[in-house]
């Protein structure tokens, strides 16, 4: 699984790459607070129940929040290359 497969960056190379762990990072949280809601159901009455649904309650918000920003980056990422590419062909086509 790598997240933004197509997108690629000759000048911002590191910021592509912060964009992908954050993306898988933010996927996974949201992925074990999904499974903290699910866990409650399965789980006898005491502390484990509201450790997972208090893990949950307070993960998923700020994941959720990771993953938009990431997509931001990662959108911001492919406006910069392809502005980089028309530039450069602009720049080949007045020589």
């Amino acid at each position: 699984m790598k997240p933004y497969k197509n997108l690629s960056s000759k000048n911002l190379p590191l910021l592509l790459l912060i964009t992908r762990l954050t993306t898988v990072l933010a996927i996974l949280t949201i992925m074990l607070s999904i499974a903290g809601f699910f866990s409650q159901f399965f789980m006898q009455l005491g502390f484990g129940i509201s450790q997972w649904v208090a893990i949950a309650v307070a993960i998923l918000p700020s994941a959720l929040t990771v993953l938009f920003c990431s997509g931001i980056v990662a959108a911001i990422i492919a406006f910069e290359e392809s502005y980089r590419k028309k530039s450069e062909a602009y720049i080949a086509s007045l020589n």
